[in-house]
């Protein structure tokens, strides 16, 4: 049976929602349970005839289509019948994308990408179902604009959309991202076994790897965690907030700490802006 990923199709009921970028198409279920697509002015752009579709996900709609056994009065039953459910994607014109016929074992819609799997495989196609990369990633998690977290034999590395290796695959995990002001640089957290790094957007460390544990990045400090306690450090790891806090994260633009029952919030270097009492249960 086929299975989407990413956006989970549901049965529609007689629902609206506010446009949004993209021309809308919205979902409508006929007296025989069957959903199709309409304007906002009333078109019908698709006929009824799918069994579950989706809102728009970045301007793309996921649909499936199934047989079903009817009841005594010809009325169609709401289970489908097992291993005959086929997923489809449209665009906000009510063209296919991938139809019906396809042969992915699942299809989705991750960060504006469309992604398709087979044999376990992640690859991303475009607007004509055409690859734009290759269907051999374990793992694929689109970030921001072109760049894309991936897994390959076990690894994880980071690629562009043209399949270009921008931090190559050697790592136990990558997380953390951090992009800076203009778009153009970014640096991500990695870990091979129990030690931390931090690269940019070409693989260089920025932060040699370490046995401490890495938490969030700024543009010129990091969020550590050592022995249960948080701090904060330079990228020299000079220690500009002590390990002595019990969580720490980025919230927004700032830093938040937290020590006995008191929250802390500091700027991204790490200077005091103010503090309040915990609220406790």
């Amino acid at each position: 049976m086929k299975k989407i990923i990413v956006s989970i199709l549901v049965s529609v009921p007689y629902l609206l929602f506010d446009a949004q970028k993209y021309n809308e198409l919205y979902p409508l279920k006929n007296a025989n349970g069957y959903i199709g697509y309409y304007l906002s002015d009333g078109t019908n752009v698709i006929p009824p005839q799918f069994c579950s579709a989706t809102y728009n996900t970045d301007g793309y709609y996921l649909v499936s289509k199934a047989d079903h056994e009817y009841d005594e009065t010809g009325r169609r039953k709401e289970e489908h019948i097992p291993d005959t459910e086929k997923y489809g994607i449209l665009n906000s014109k009510g063209e296919w994308i991938i139809g019906l016929d396809n042969t992915y074992s699942s299809i989705g819609i991750s960060g504006g990408f469309i992604k398709v799997t087979k044999n376990d495989l992640n690859g991303i196609v475009n607007d004509n179902n055409e690859l734009l990369i290759p269907i051999e990633y374990e793992e694929l998690d689109p970030m921001y604009s072109t760049l894309i977290s991936a897994k390959k034999n076990g690894k994880k590395g980071i690629i562009d959309i043209q399949n270009k290796i921008l931090v190559p695959f050697l790592y136990d995990e990558i997380h953390g991202f951090h992009f800076m002001n203009d778009k153009n640089q970014f640096y991500s957290i990695v870990r091979i076994g129990d030690q931390y790094g931090v690269v940019d957007k070409s693989g260089k460390y920025i932060i040699e790897l370490i046995d401490i544990e890495l938490i969030s990045i700024t543009d010129t400090t990091i969020i550590i965690r050592k022995n249960g306690l948080f701090g904060l450090s330079d990228f020299q790891m000079k220690t500009i907030i002590p390990l002595e806090y019990n969580d720490a994260y980025l919230y927004g633009q700032e830093l938040f700490f937290q020590k006995d029952h008191v929250n802390y919030y500091f700027d991204p270097a790490g200077k005091l802006l103010r503090k309040e009492k915990a609220e406790t249960d």
